[in-house]
């Protein structure tokens, strides 16, 4: 009498690649990237526009001053565009869909370099789209030169990039969608009307870092040289991506 054999049953193998297309996926389905998408292109073609037809110029200083040059302002769409880096991080905890695709990845750490990869993958497209028409319009309107146009480009891409990295980051430590669309949108506000003054440590905080990076210091007490204040908010953007992911591999496993 003959005894059947044990069918041995290969577990599948999960590639990389596989990780960061489904990280993605879950990114682009999710309604608030839509909302931050579209919302933050026409706040940034809105306000292009305005520059380009010299519409609006606010009495900021001796002068009538053009919007292209109040750096904060025009940073202000910056913050609806952080949805999508927040949801992509905190959506998960919210729904409980963490505990689902914890389990699904044994791998911890290829599990957060593929959550990290795909934010970039969608993140850095997302703000090119985002900023292009505006740049465009206002650079254009100014007589920028090509090389011109792409550095400026270039600059705002790379902000978007690190302050949506930055709220990736603070989005999974705290396991929220909510705290951290506050605290990056409320701490500007006491910065702005002047109850802090700390200038030392306001021209540190990430928002502070990005418009001196841009060439648009939002306070004179507060500007860095951009290639500094560059180097500061991409330690802030790897610092905090490096807390997330080791959060997710040791305290969420």
């Amino acid at each position: 009498m003959k005894l059947d054999r044990a069918v041995r049953v290969t577990p599948p193998v999960i590639r990389r690649r596989d990780l960061v297309t489904a990280e993605v996926t879950k990114i682009l389905t999710h309604p608030a990237t839509p909302f931050a998408i579209v919302v933050t292109l026409l706040l940034n073609t809105t306000l292009g526009v305005i520059h380009a037809t010299d519409l609006v110029r606010l009495g900021v200083g001796p002068r009538p001053t053009p919007l292209s040059e109040l750096g904060t302002l025009m940073f202000v769409p910056v913050y609806v565009f952080l949805v999508l880096p927040i949801y992509a991080a905190g959506s998960e905890y919210l729904s409980g869909q963490i505990r689902v695709t914890l389990a699904s990845t044994p791998n911890r750490v290829t599990l957060a370099l593929a959550k990290l990869a795909a934010l970039l993958a969608v993140t850095v497209p997302g703000a090119l789209l985002v900023l292009l028409p505006e740049r465009l319009t206002i650079t254009i309107a100014d007589g920028t030169d090509a090389g011109g146009i792409l550095l400026d480009l270039g600059r705002w891409v790379a902000a978007y990039t690190l302050m949506a990295l930055v709220a990736y980051g603070l989005a999974g430590l705290l396991r929220s969608t909510i705290a951290p669309l506050t605290i990056l949108v409320l701490v500007p506000v006491p910065v702005a009307t002047g109850v802090f003054q700390l200038p030392e440590v306001i021209r540190l905080l990430p928002d502070q870092l990005s418009l001196s990076m841009l060439g648009t210091p939002g306070y004179a007490v507060t500007e860095l040289p951009p290639m500094l204040a560059g180097a500061a908010l991409t330690t802030w953007a790897l610092l905090l991506a490096a807390a997330n992911g080791l959060a997710l591999v040791r305290r969420d496993s």
